[in-house]
């Protein structure tokens, strides 16, 4: 990352439609519907601004969307948020983004008095990196929901407490 220049913002603009869309398929993990869901998110927020309940934080290199984060207080709760998705596009993989805006993400939701982070993801071994980068980043895997998804694909859910 040294040579590359990186910048963070939180406003979403219309093109970043079409960016979500190229970093969710470019990393070959998304279902064609799970695509369309993270699509829609963005066309969400864009139409209802913050009503709509998603924030987002987008990592761009020299310009160009590179990875995101999307995330949202908990309908109902007063203080748990949940991360819906956090996506670095394959070729700017493993450079930092992913902590760097996992790290960012904390950040806001401190400042807003969140007290937790929920985020979901796959039993299936493709997500064992994700997983693991859950692990490291300091979540805790705390429920598991077998046969979520479909067969022998459980639900984990890592936590983090502030």
């Amino acid at each position: 990352m040294m040579n590359e220049s990186i910048s963070l913002r939180t406003d979403v603009v219309h093109s970043d439609i079409k960016a979500v869309e190229e970093l969710v398929v470019s990393t070959g993990f998304f279902r064609d519907d799970e695509v369309r869901v993270a699509v829609e998110i963005v066309e969400e927020r864009i139409k209802l601004v913050t009503e709509s309940g998603y924030e987002f934080i987008f990592a761009e290199i020299n310009g160009e969307v590179a990875a995101y984060v999307c995330f949202g207080l908990i309908p109902c709760s007063l203080i748990s948020y949940d991360l819906y998705w956090i996506v670095t596009g394959k070729s700017f993989q493993k450079k930092g983004l992913g902590k760097l805006l996992l790290q960012k993400t904390e950040e806001i939701v401190k400042e807003k008095g969140g007290k937790a982070i929920y985020i979901e993801t796959s039993s299936k071994p493709l997500y064992k990196p994700t997983q693991d980068f859950y692990i490291k980043t300091g979540y805790s895997l705390k429920y598991v929901y077998e046969d979520f998804y479909e067969k022998d694909d459980d639900k984990l859910v890592f936590v983090k407490k502030f």
